[in-house]
């Protein structure tokens, strides 16, 4: 009787179990949601300054092309630089010379609807770039002081022992080819303007100091033992006047519609050189001081254009020989040709010099040094940019670099002025 009532009991379980519900649960499987994505990587070539962005996709996008764009400031705003088709999934870009730069893809489908990618940085803190449209510089060897000046009427300092640009004024005047003196025993900046005067200011922070009336449009001053002198860029005199007093004292006879941009050789009287700006055929000139500012004499050179020479590219070595041209044509002192610099193909930009050394910047991305009597080359560094000015300082060279190539000429071509510049130095 035990056994049939358990067997009973068992059955009447089982089947209680089989005819209930509540303990039977329903799983629905779903695929999991993807996110439409565009996963940029890149990989960066200092070299060569180029970039070569790669994307993956995720989800399941199709998209019509990919738009390439950069910006040059965080989240600033993005110019298109390429596009690609669908099925292209790589872009190679040169990139600009700027410490900052981002990069994106878009994926545009065929709705017009826009996936954007991640952003890509591209980061360069060492290049610092001035934002001056640099013609004119000067450099105080004493104090690492560059003097530059921009075609819009600004002047800045740059001080290349703490790479910083300490001061910065604008004039609102177009100005001329400027030079450095001491007066009183203060460096001053002489700049002068296409309204006939000369501004002086102070070489330690730009403050107006004075300012000095020529009473024509000025292409370029130099100073002398209390002496400024001023060439015009339509009127065929130069005049010297006081520092001081403000007066003037001689000016040479009438010769020529353009007495030029000067350079000054100093010895026992005031040389100074001319270039002629805008005429041809251009014309060098010596017009000569005594250390007091009286006019002494002129000489015109013999060749009118037979051997280049070039107003913006001019410098006059320590012993009086003279040196222009992206050929880096030298003359001697009475203005004869000698010979060109042994620089093959490379267009010459800028003169400096040593005791030992013609240094010269170079297009072809680098500064050259030749010996300063026999115009061998002796030694090269490549620079990172293009060398728009050189300078020597000490043991080292400070050098104005264009962020791009400039088109040099052997004669009087003028649009040679960098867009934006910034300073490179190296150890000689």
């Amino acid at each position: 009787m035990k056994k049939a009532i358990i067997v009973l009991f068992a059955y009447f379980s089982i089947f209680s179990c089989s005819n209930s519900n509540d303990d039977i649960t329903e799983v629905v499987t779903t695929s999991p949601v993807v996110e439409n994505k565009i996963n940029l990587t890149s990989n960066y070539y200092d070299d060569s300054e180029s970039v070569t962005l790669r994307w993956t996709l995720s989800g399941n996008t199709a998209y019509d092309h990919y738009k390439i764009v950069r910006s040059d400031s965080p989240n600033g705003q993005q110019t298109e630089i390429g596009n690609s088709s669908p099925n292209q999934f790589a872009f190679i870009s040169a990139v600009p010379f700027s410490s900052y730069l981002e990069y994106q893809i878009i994926g545009i489908k065929s709705n017009g609807e826009q996936i954007k990618s991640n952003i890509i940085k591209i980061e360069r803190p060492e290049i610092k770039l001035l934002n001056l449209k640099i013609f004119d510089a000067q450099f105080d060897k004493n104090s690492g002081k560059l003097y530059l000046l921009d075609t819009n009427g600004k002047v800045a300092i740059y001080d290349v022992n703490t790479n910083t640009v300490t001061h910065q004024i604008s004039t609102n005047a177009t100005l001329g080819f400027a030079d450095l003196g001491t007066y009183n025993g203060n460096v001053e900046l002489y700049v002068p303007r296409n309204d006939g005067w000369v501004d002086i200011y102070d070489g330690n922070n730009l403050a107006l100091k004075d300012q000095v009336n020529f009473g024509m449009p000025l292409i370029s001053t130099v100073y002398h033992n209390g002496k400024l002198y001023g060439s015009s860029a339509s009127i065929e005199i130069i005049k010297s006047v006081d520092r001081t007093s403000k007066t003037l004292v001689s000016q040479s006879p009438q010769y020529y519609s353009n007495s030029g941009r000067m350079k000054k050789s100093v010895g026992t009287s005031v040389k100074l050189y001319t270039i002629t700006q805008n005429i041809g055929p251009v014309d060098m000139d010596l017009y000569e001081f005594d250390l007091n500012g009286n006019y002494v004499s002129h000489m015109d050179d013999s060749y009118h254009g037979d051997h280049p020479l070039n107003y913006r590219i001019f410098e006059t070595f320590p012993d009086g020989r003279i040196i222009t041209a992206s050929s880096g044509s030298v003359y001697n002192s009475q203005m004869v040709y000698q010979n060109d610099l042994p620089a093959g193909n490379s267009k010459l930009s800028s003169f400096d010099f040593d005791s030992n050394s013609i240094i010269v910047g170079s297009m072809a991305k680098a500064i050259e040094f030749y010996n300063i009597n026999s115009y061998a080359k002796t030694k090269t560094i490549n620079t990172k940019k293009f060398p728009y000015k050189v300078f020597s300082y000490n043991n080292k060279v400070v050098c104005i670099s264009s962020v791009t190539q400039l088109n040099l000429q052997y004669y009087d071509y003028s649009n040679v002025i960098p867009e934006n510049v910034m300073i490179e130095i190296f150890d000689k």
